[in-house]
C-alpha cells in the first residue's frame, strides 16, 4: 500500500493518504475531489493519485499552480518512495507499506 503524507511541523495537521491497489483518487479544494485540502494555491481538482500494479503515478489535472515531484514541474509521473509531491503549499511525502504475513 502506498502512503502521503503531509510534511508538517506540527503532528496534529498532518495528513495520512492510503492508496489501496486499483485506487484513483482525486486531491483538490473543491468538494468533488476525493480528498479535500482547504490550502493555498491549490485547484478545485489539483491532480490524481493512480495507484496500479505496485505502481503510483501522479497526473496533474490541468491547475492554475502545477504539480511538483522533488522540485520539478510534473504533467504526469511514476512515484517512488521518497519523493516528495508538491501541490500549492503542500508537501506530501511518498512511502510505502509492505503488507504483513
Amino acid at each position: 500500500m502506498w502512503v502521503l503524507r503531509t510534511v508538517e511541523a506540527d503532528d496534529a495537521a498532518t495528513l495520512t493518504i492510503r492508496l489501496l491497489p486499483g485506487s484513483m483518487k482525486t486531491i483538490g479544494r473543491g468538494q468533488t475531489a476525493d480528498f479535500t485540502l482547504d490550502r493555498g494555491l491549490l485547484s478545485r481538482l489539483h491532480c490524481r493519485i493512480i495507484n496500479t500494479d505496485g505502481r503510483l503515478e501522479v497526473e496533474d489535472l490541468d491547475s492554475t499552480n502545477g504539480t511538483f515531484v522533488n522540485d520539478q514541474q510534473v504533467k504526469r509521473k511514476v512515484l517512488a518512495a521518497g519523493d516528495t509531491l508538491r501541490i500549492g503549499r503542500v508537501e506530501l511525502k511518498v512511502t510505502e507499506e509492505k503488507a504483513e504475513g
